[in-house]
């Protein structure tokens, strides 16, 4: 039999091999981790399922609170680590979104550079201009024939009163600044705002704060050209990313049918499509 001292040496003995093969087996699992493209692995279907529900919660919670989903706020909040399988997970809950709460996100358009100071500051490094804003909303992707207010009902946070006042308000302020070219001066947004008696139909807040809301969620844009001469600051309303995105041309002329009704002239259709944009009806669609 061995002696203790023996045996003391015998396991000193394997004790660098242990070590060598616990090194091996690491850096096996290391070298797994990463694929052909070098991005990182999450170690099984499990960790993408996972991260693919985190990223569902996050565009969710995003769109509720109606703030852009970033995409360094998807690196950052969601993926962490896991950064490299961007592509994968997003385009899985992109999946998920589509097939359990019928929406997807899409990417918002950049925005435009309204100043002059902006313009020139774009021109000067128009090789390198943004292409991509890198920021998303939800959109629904439901047919239009189930797009009814039995079927998407307004929001009950806070209220689907206060909601939909709130959803009809932008809708309106984005028509109008379409209508009139894609911009209004501030002078003339605040004269449609009376006509509308803006001040005692929004329950909500202040027309000022409102319009500060609009802003800050992306619906509007407010454009202050500072004057050099003393003069009072020029003040322009354009529609802001959001706003492009949630209220296109297709909804703003749906707006104005609802508002014509019936008595709408034989010639709206037409008007309609040349102040948005739209394709040309046929003869027999606008005398309809």
């Amino acid at each position: 039999m061995p002696t203790q001292t023996q045996r003391r040496r015998r396991d000193d003995d394997d004790e660098p091999r242990r070590r060598s093969r616990r090194q091996v087996e690491s850096d096996a699992e290391e070298a797994s981790s990463q694929d052909e493209d070098g991005d990182v692995s999450m170690g099984g279907a499990g960790d993408e399922a996972q991260l693919i529900k985190k990223l569902v919660r996050y565009a969710l919670a995003c769109e509720h609170a109606r703030i852009p989903i970033k995409r360094d706020g998807i690196r950052e909040k969601v993926l962490g680590s896991n950064s490299r399988s961007f592509k994968s997970i997003f385009d899985g809950a992109q999946l998920q979104l589509r097939q359990v709460f019928g929406m997807e996100m899409e990417e918002l358009p950049v925005k435009e550079k309204r100043t002059l100071k902006e313009k020139q500051k774009a021109t000067a490094r128009k090789t390198n201009g943004a292409t991509s804003s890198r920021q998303y909303v939800l959109v629904t992707t439901i047919p239009s024939q189930y797009r009814t207010p039995e079927i998407i009902a307004p929001s009950r946070a806070p209220s689907s009163r206060e909601e939909a006042e709130y959803v009809g308000f932008y809708s309106f302020v984005i028509s109008v600044i379409t209508l009139s070219g894609g911009e209004l001066s501030d002078m003339k947004l605040r004269r449609y705002l009376t006509r509308m008696n803006a001040s005692q139909n929004l329950p909500m807040d202040r027309t000022d704060n409102v319009l500060a809301k609009l802003v800050r969620q992306g619906y509007l844009d407010k454009v202050v050209e500072k004057s050099d001469h003393g003069e009072e600051d020029t003040v322009t309303w354009c529609v802001g990313s959001r706003g492009r995105v949630e209220v296109p041309p297709d909804s703003i002329a749906g707006i104005i049918r609802l508002v014509w009704g019936e008595e709408k002239p034989d010639d709206l259709e037409k008007k309609i499509s040349r102040s948005l944009g739209l394709q040309q009806p046929d003869d027999d669609a606008g005398d309809a």
